[in-house]
């Protein structure tokens, strides 16, 4: 069954709730219609409640003049109100208000907002390339990207429309008032998990969530409606099933650590990691599905050895993992993951009040709930093999002198995809910071002996999430002294990986 009907259902009521928040009234009231769209008799029930941080926009407006503009307040500031003179120069923003373009990779809006907070800005505009969009994208007080807590990013921020921007460009040097009146307060989100009924301990999760910017139609209301329907799909054939499916909807996908932390997202699929881990069920998880932003061409992120075996029988565009979505507390994790995802033709309006129904396209909806339906048939009914994965990182580990032979065998490639496979952070010679999936640590780190310009490589690399720190070539004068640098890193990682698969 291929026609989204029920998805597309599901997906408008949950995209009739603008900023639906974790731990919101919405949240509460979207799940309870939601359960009632997926009432049955084969289906467990269950809700784990998350304490998370709610932040809601209550009034944001730019006024110069008689005009005033509307303005959204980027989360996850504590808003403010004021005025200033406006500039557009960030080596001059103390005790003004800075007008800045929003930059191509929207992650990089935090580290312009961290800039000119450091310099005294009373206050930052960022004026969006899109016109007519009123967009919300997260800035946090620290550059990294670490699960710890950290402090609030204190100085107001706003995202205007192109038009708005381009207005208050030509009053540059003359003052303007800003307000934001934001509210921010603890509350319970919620977890929704759904049990296929069996008695099979292996399950595979199907994962989506159901908190949204704005109007959220692809991320990620039509992802929940598909989630749904493949579940409803798989109730006639669980009898011939291998494997359990369980679908979870995330709660504070978007934002909701009540610590401010850097790395905010996937904040609830990381309570939830972190909760079968502490009973031992984590190794139930045989493999989870994501669906994340869908509604026009899609692709597959899956790591290599995923997509070597599923590319055989799933025809779709593959591309490596990325830590946008909740499968990277799974991966993280060494579980096989795969997200079906949009993100990458749906940065216009991204996060927008325009991500609607009319901007996506059935065809495409369709096409992504036809091949998610073909992954899931696979991942419930055939064995995944890690022959691809270890074959690959033996050379490795030879090519490193670690003399471990690793075994095929299921255990094996659950712990060395949990030591190796890594998300990174790169802090680079050039000023910008980037994140990296990585199928091996070692080989990532090992790429840096060869190099021939010292510019090539970064400055730092720290671990997603933990912050632990993988290289600092900070001190690094020339070629000879990065490779010998290089060689020790790799020596203390090998050390670290003989030192737990022998435990």
């Amino acid at each position: 069954m291929h026609n989204a009907s029920l998805a597309l259902s599901i997906a408008r009521k949950c995209s009739s709730y603008s900023d639906l928040m974790g731990g919101s009234r919405e949240e509460y009231d979207f799940i309870q219609w939601f359960l009632g769209q997926i009432d049955n008799p084969m289906l467990l029930y269950e809700l784990q409640p998350v304490s998370v941080l709610v932040w809601r926009d209550r009034y944001s407006r730019i006024i110069y003049g008689n005009n005033e503009y509307r303005a959204l307040s980027m989360p996850l500031t504590l808003g403010g109100s004021g005025r200033g003179k406006l500039t557009t120069d960030l080596g001059d923003v103390e005790g003004k208000v800075l007008l800045t373009d929003f930059p191509e990779d929207m992650d990089d809006a935090k580290y312009i907002y961290i800039k000119a907070a450091e310099k005294g800005a009373l206050a930052v505009i960022f004026r969006d390339k899109h016109p007519g969009v009123f967009r919300r994208i997260v800035v946090t007080a620290t550059p990294d990207y670490s699960w710890d807590r950290a402090p609030p990013p204190t100085t107001p921020a706003f995202i205007v429309p192109r038009e708005v921007g381009d207005e208050l460009s030509k009053h540059v040097g003359e003052e303007v008032e800003y307000v934001s009146d934001v509210e921010t307060r603890l509350s319970t989100g919620y977890n929704l998990i759904v049990n296929l009924e069996g008695s099979k301990e292996e399950v595979v999760l199907l994962a989506v969530h159901h908190d949204h910017w704005l109007a959220g139609f692809a991320d990620d209301c039509i992802g929940v409606g598909i989630g749904a329907q493949l579940l409803l799909n798989t109730l006639g054939k669980r009898d011939g099933l291998r494997r359990g499916l369980r679908l979870v909807s995330f709660t504070a996908e978007e934002a909701g650590n009540p610590g401010f932390a850097s790395l905010y997202w996937a904040y609830g699929s990381m309570r939830y990691v972190e909760y079968l881990s502490r009973r031992g069920l984590l190794r139930d998880i045989y493999a989870v599905l994501d669906l994340d932003v869908i509604g026009r061409q899609f692709v597959i992120h899956a790591s290599e050895d995923l997509s070597l075996q599923l590319s055989q029988v799933i025809d779709a565009q593959w591309e490596l993992p990325k830590p946008y979505f909740d499968s990277l507390n799974f991966e993280m994790n060494g579980i096989p993951s795969l997200t079906v995802s949009s993100l990458d033709y749906y940065w216009d309006v991204y996060h927008t009040d325009k991500d609607v129904e009319d901007k996506a396209r059935t065809q495409d909806i369709e096409a992504s709930l036809r091949v998610s339906q073909q992954i899931l048939n696979y991942l419930l009914t055939s064995d995944l093999t890690p022959s691809p994965y270890i074959s690959i990182l033996n050379r490795d580990l030879v090519s490193v002198g670690l003399g471990i032979e690793l075994r095929e065998d299921w255990e094996t490639y659950r712990l060395v995809k949990y030591l190796l496979s890594k998300y990174v952070v790169e802090y680079r010679r050039d000023g910008s910071v980037k994140t990296v999936y990585t199928n091996s640590i070692l080989s990532y780190v090992r790429r840096f002996i060869n190099v021939n310009d010292i510019n090539q490589v970064p400055l730092k690399v720290e671990e997603l999430g933990t912050g632990r720190v993988i290289m600092d070539t900070s001190t690094i004068k020339n070629l000879r002294q990065l490779s010998e640098y290089v060689a020790q890193v790799i020596e203390s990682l090998a050390e670290d990986m003989s030192i737990n698969l022998l435990t």
